[in-house]
């Protein structure tokens, strides 16, 4: 979970630093920023983190193949909920409370081909993928073996949500983080696949 929230750190100061917000302009800088988020992520976290030092499998971490077509169904299901929340929460956040809303990087705010692309691939194979693999995948089963399924769900959705400093600057972000650990734990379950909360987290990221 270090690795990960210190690389996420680093990535959004760099976001902030190149395009003036955490997010990325879509041209080939930000193809190849994308690219070098996923494979340190993926050699870094998740291969030498999950499966070196805590040796971890995939298996071990939820990826199966049983039900997939029902997984995948759930995750779409889960997405559609939690995008009414997070439109919900911009309400509230914009008209009630006055907060101003993530301004996307200058380039990022025309819609093309390439952004599109950009923005799926990064919702996937950054923020899915990694975040699915630390919380849902590995800490979440371990809070759930020593603290039961609530209290375990509970735990890595406030962690989940604390990882998201650097990219959040206000509290009714962290609050929405929080609820979206929530659901993407209660995807997971007990002994659940990570296919339904990574289709959901995918969709949404």
């Amino acid at each position: 979970m270090v690795a990960l929230s210190g690389t996420r750190a680093i990535g959004a100061l760099l976001m902030r630093r190149w395009w003036g917000a955490v997010d990325f302009e879509p041209s080939w800088r930000g193809a190849a920023f994308l690219l070098g988020l996923i494979v340190v992520l993926s050699v870094a976290v998740i291969g030498g983190g999950l499966f070196g030092l805590a040796g971890t499998s995939w298996q071990g971490l939820g990826w199966r193949r049983e039900r997939l077509g029902r997984e995948i169904v759930r995750g779409l299901l889960a997405a559609i909920l939690l995008g009414l929340i997070t439109l919900a929460f911009a309400v509230i956040g914009t008209r009630l409370l006055g907060l101003k809303p993530p301004q996307p990087a200058a380039g990022a705010a025309t819609v093309s081909a390439a952004s599109v692309l950009l923005s799926v691939a990064f919702g996937f194979l950054v923020a899915s993928w990694s975040e699915e693999n630390v919380f849902r995948g590995y800490l979440q089963p371990l809070f759930i073996s020593r603290y039961g399924l609530g209290p375990g769900i509970v735990l890595q959705a406030a962690l989940f949500s604390v990882a998201h400093l650097g990219y959040y600057q206000a509290w009714p972000y962290f609050v929405l983080a929080f609820i979206h650990g929530l659901v993407f734990g209660w995807l997971c379950g007990r002994d659940g696949s990570l296919v339904a909360p990574f289709v959901a987290h995918g969709l949404l990221g």
